[in-house]
C-alpha cells in the first residue's frame, strides 16, 4: 500500500502523506498494511511484536497522530531511556510540528508538576517522568490523553525499570479506560499474555526489511542457519579482526558485543591495530580530524576519553556506561554516518539507541555473577543482539555471528541460541521493596484510600495476571505493615492516608526505605554535627544509591577508615549485622570516600585509577547525590533538624561541581566551574567581588579562559541579577 493511500483510506491529510514522503515513507511494508488493517488507527488497543526496523514505529506514529486530528486529543509516548526520549523527540518534532502539532519532551524534575505540559499535543516521556507527574495527580494528562504508546514494552521484564512501566500502565488504565495503549516491542515469546493484560490486539511479524542471516563462526568459516558456508581470509586467532576487515572491505560496519567494560576497550584496540589497512586516505583523514575534537576538549581529557581517540583514529571505537553521555552520542553519530566502522560495545547499546550494522559479532555469550559464577546470557538478549544486523537502505542483508572455540561448542551454539525460543517476559513487580514505593506513591496521590482500592487496584497489573493471588495478598500486608510502622502512611479501619512524611517522600520520587534511613540519620546528626563525609555516607547508605563495590586498590583503606570513623558516622554499623551486610556497609563507605574525594577536588582520572568507576559512572552518581542531598534537606525541614540544614545545600553545590567549599561564590558565576574557580582561587581571585575589581586581562591570565569567556563572566558578575549568596536550585537531570 502506497503512503498516499494509506491517508486517503484512514481520512488522514494529504499534508500527513508529504511529510512522510520527505522523510523516505513513499510504500508501506507488508506487516504494516496488515497491522493498519487489523485496527490500530481505529482506536484499538494494540501489541505490536515485530522485529526492529519492521516499521511498528510508523505504525504507531500514525495511530497517535490519527487520534489527535479525529479527537482532539493528547498523545503520550513512553521510552525507557532519556537518549531514547530526545532522539524521539527530535524526530517526531521534526516530523509532526509541520501539521501544527505541538511536541514536548519531559525528562527533568520528578518533584515538579510540569503542568504547562498540558498545552502540547505529543509527549515524550519516560516511564519514571510520567509516574511523577501522576503523583501530583496530573488529571490533565489522564483526562485529555487518547493514545499511550509504550515502546520496548518488553521491559516490563527489567527489574529496574519494569515496575514502573507496569504500574504506569495499570494507572493510566485505571484512570481513563478510553485511552488507546499501543504496545511495541521486538519479538517476544508471551508477547499474548501482555495482550491480554492491555485488553489488546496482539500482531506478531518476523518479517524484516533486510534480511538476517544467523551463523557461528569456527575455524576460519561461518556456518549459517540455512547450511551456507563462507570461508574468512586471515591470521586471526579469533576470526574477529578478519571478520571486521572483510566487512569494512565490502562497505558495511560491524557491532561487536562482549560482556565487559574492559573487554571493549581490549578488543577496541586490538582491532584498531588492523582496521586501518581497510579504510581509504579520506577516511583516515575524517578519523583523525575526530580524534584530534575528543583530546583537545577541556571537558573530555580523562585517559578513557584519550584512549577512545586513539582508537577512532583507526575507525574503531568502545561504548559503555563508563563513558561520558557526550562522548557515547559522538560515537553514535558518527557511527550513523560510517565514519566510525566498529564499534565494540556492551550489550546495553542493542537495548538503547537504534544503532545497526552489517555484521554483528557476538563474542561473548556468558556472564560472571558473583553469585551464581559464570552463566550463559539469555536467549532474548542474543535475540536483542542480533537484531542490530542489517542496515536498512544500505544492506540487503545483514549477519549475526557467534564465536566459537570448538566443533562441540559451534553447535552447542545453534541449538542454545540460534535455534532457541526467547523467555517469556515475567514482571519485576513483586520484589517487595519496589512494590513499597508503588503502593506509598498510591496512597499519597489518592489513587487509593482503602485496602479493597488497593487491592483492585494491583489486580490491574501485569504481576497479578502471572501470580498467585495469595503471594500479591501476602506481599501487601507486609508492605502496608511496614509503611504504618515507619509512619509513612495511618491505618485506620481498612482506611488509608499518607503522614506529611509519607506525602513528601511520594513527591521527591525515592525509594521509602530511602526516606527512613534519611530520617534516621538525621535525627542522629542532633547528637553530633556531621561532618562531610558523614553526610555522603549517609545517602550512600540508601537504596537510591547505586554503590561502588570494593576492589583490591581500595579494600585496605576502607577498612581502615571504617575501624577509626565508625563512631563519627550518622549510620554506624551493627555488630550483630551478617557478613553480606558487612560487604554492603563497606561499599557504601567506598561511595562515601569516591565523593569526598570530588568535593576536595581529586582529578576524575585518579578517581577512575582508585576506584572501579569511569567518567559515565561518576556522573551518574553525582546526579544521584545531588537529589540525593536535596532530598535530605527536604525531610530535615520537615522535623524541623536545623542543624544541617546549610551543609546540605552547600553540599549539593560542592558535589555538583566537585569542589571544595571555597569556591562556591566563585562557581555561582556563570561559565565558571570546577577547573577555572580553581584557577581564579589560585590566583588571588576569591570571590565575585575580586573579580569586579580586577581588570580584563588579569582575568584571562588567571583563568586560563579566552577574552569572550572573560568578558561574559565579568558581565555576569556585573549584573543586578547576580547574587552570589544564591544557591543553585539543584535537579535531578
Amino acid at each position: 500500500m502506497e503512503i498516499k493511500e494509506l491517508c486517503e483510506k484512514f481520512n488522514l491529510t494529504q499534508e500527513v502523506a508529504d511529510i512522510l514522503a520527505k522523510k523516505g515513507y513513499k510504500k508501506l511494508h507488508p506487516p504494516q498494511v496488515t497491522a493498519l488493517k487489523s485496527g490500530v488507527l481505529e482506536g484499538k488497543n494494540f501489541v505490536l511484536a515485530m522485529p526492529t526496523a519492521s516499521g511498528k514505529t510508523l505504525i504507531a506514529e500514525l495511530a497517535m497522530v490519527k487520534s489527535i486530528l479525529s479527537k482532539n486529543g493528547k498523545a503520550l509516548y513512553v521510552v525507557p531511556l532519556r537518549a531514547l526520549a530526545s532522539e524521539k523527540y527530535e524526530d517526531l518534532k521534526e516530523k509532526y510540528s509541520q501539521l501544527g502539532l505541538k511536541i514536548a519532551l519531559a525528562t527533568g524534575d520528578y518533584d515538579i508538576p510540569s503542568k504547562s505540559l498540558a498545552n502540547y499535543d505529543i509527549i515524550v516521556s519516560t516511564s519514571e517522568k510520567v509516574d511523577s507527574l501522576l503523583r501530583f495527580r496530573a488529571r490533565w494528562l489522564t483526562e485529555s490523553l487518547t493514545i499511550a504508546v509504550f515502546d520496548e514494552i518488553h521491559l516490563i521484564d527489567d527489574s529496574s525499570r519494569g515496575p514502573t512501566l507496569e504500574i504506569l500502565i495499570a494507572r493510566l488504565k485505571q484512570a481513563n479506560s478510553s485511552i488507546q495503549l499501543v504496545g511495541l516491542s521486538a519479538t517476544i515469546k508471551n508477547a499474548n499474555q501482555i495482550a491480554s493484560w492491555l485488553e489488546a490486539e496482539c500482531f506478531l511479524s518476523s518479517w524484516r526489511p533486510v534480511k538476517l542471516k544467523e551463523g557461528v563462526y569456527y575455524d576460519k568459516v561461518i556456518y549459517f542457519e540455512d547450511g551456507d558456508k563462507r570461508e574468512v581470509s586471515g591470521s586471526s586467532t579469533t576470526g574477529i579482526n578478519s571478520l571486521c576487515i572483510e566487512t569494512i572491505r565490502e562497505n558495511g560496519q560491524v557491532l561487536v558485543f562482549v560482556s565487559t567494560r574492559r573487554s571493549t576497550q581490549a578488543e577496541a584496540r586490538r582491532i584498531a591495530t588492523i582496521l586501518s589497512k581497510a579504510l581509504t586516505d579520506e577516511e583516515k583523514i575524517i578519523l583523525n580530524h575526530l580524534s584530534k575534537k575528543i583530546k583537545t576538549s577541556s571537558s573530555e581529557s580523562t585517559k578513557v576519553a584519550i584512549e577512545l581517540a586513539e582508537c577512532i583514529n583507526s575507525g574503531v571505537a568502545f561504548h559503555h556506561a563508563g563513558l561520558t553521555h557526550n562522548l557515547r552520542k559522538l560515537v553514535e553519530d558518527n557511527f550513523k554516518k560510517n565514519i566510525i566502522k566498529v564499534i565494540c560495545c556492551t550489550p546495553t547499546l542493542a537495548a538503547g539507541v537504534n544503532l545497526p550494522a552489517r555484521r554483528v559479532i557476538i563474542r561473548d555469550y556468558k556472564r560472571f555473577e558473583s553469585s551464581i559464577g559464570s552463566h550463559y546470557i539469555a536467549v532474548f538478549e542474543y535475540k536483542q543482539m542480533r537484531g542490530r544486523a542489517g542496515r536498512p537502505k544500505y544492506d540487503t542483508y545483514g549477519e549475526s555471528i557467534l564465536i566459537a572455540k570448538s566443533q562441540d561448542e559451534k553447535d552447542a551454539l545453534f541449538e542454545d541460541f540460534v535455534h532457541a525460543e526467547p523467555e517469556p517476559i515475567i514482571s519485576k513487580l513483586g520484589q517487595e521493596n519496589v512494590l513499597c514505593t508503588h503502593i506509598l506513591s498510591s496512597i499519597a496521590a489518592g489513587y487509593v484510600h482503602t485496602e479493597k482500592g488497593l487491592m483492585d487496584f494491583l489486580s490491574n497489573t501485569f504481576f497479578a495476571i502471572q501470580e498467585d493471588p495469595q503471594v500479591l495478598c501476602y506481599l501487601t500486608d507486609k508492605v502496608i505493615d511496614f509503611l504504618c510502622f515507619e509512619e509513612l502512611i495511618t491505618s485506620d479501619n481498612g482506611k488509608y492516608r499518607a503522614t506529611a512524611f509519607g506525602n513528601l517522600i511520594s513527591r521527591l520520587y525515592i525509594n521509602p526505605q530511602t526516606g527512613v534511613i534519611i530520617r534516621k540519620g538525621l535525627k542522629n546528626s542532633m547528637e553530633i554535627h556531621p561532618s562531610t563525609i558523614a553526610l555522603l555516607h549517609l545517602i550512600s547508605s540508601c537504596p537510591n544509591m547505586p554503590n561502588i563495590r570494593l576492589n583490591k586498590k581500595n579494600k585496605d583503606e576502607v577498612e581502615m577508615f571504617f575501624g577509626l570513623n565508625s563512631d563519627n558516622l550518622l549510620l554506624p554499623f551493627q555488630r550483630y549485622y551478617s557478613h553480606s551486610d558487612y560487604n554492603m556497609y563497606l561499599q557504601s563507605l567506598t561511595t562515601a570516600l569516591m565523593f569526598n574525594e570530588w568535593v576536595e577536588e581529586t582529578k576524575e582520572d585518579s578517581i577512575c585509577d582508585k576506584y572501579p568507576v569511569g567518567p559515565g559512572d561518576i556522573r551518574r552518581l553525582i546526579e544521584t547525590a545531588k537529589w540525593l542531598l536535596y532530598s535530605s534537606e527536604q525531610i530535615a525541614a520537615l522535623f524541623n533538624i536545623n542543624i544541617v540544614a546549610s551543609k546540605l545545600q552547600a553540599l549539593q553545590k560542592r558535589i555538583q561541581y566537585g569542589i571544595k567549599e571555597e569556591l562556591l561564590s566563585l562557581v555561582s558565576i556563570r561559565s565558571v566551574g570546577r577547573v577555572r574557580a580553581r584557577n581564579l582561587f589560585s590566583a588571588g581571585i576569591k570571590n565575585p567581588f575580586d573579580i569586579k575589581r580586577v581588570n580584563l586581562d588579569a582575568l584571562i591570565k588567571a583563568g586560563g579562559i579566552g577574552k569572550t569567556v572573560a568578558a561574559g563572566i565579568k558581565k555576569h558578575v556585573e549584573s543586578d541579577k547576580f547574587n552570589p549568596s544564591i544557591l543553585l536550585r539543584i535537579d535531578p537531570e
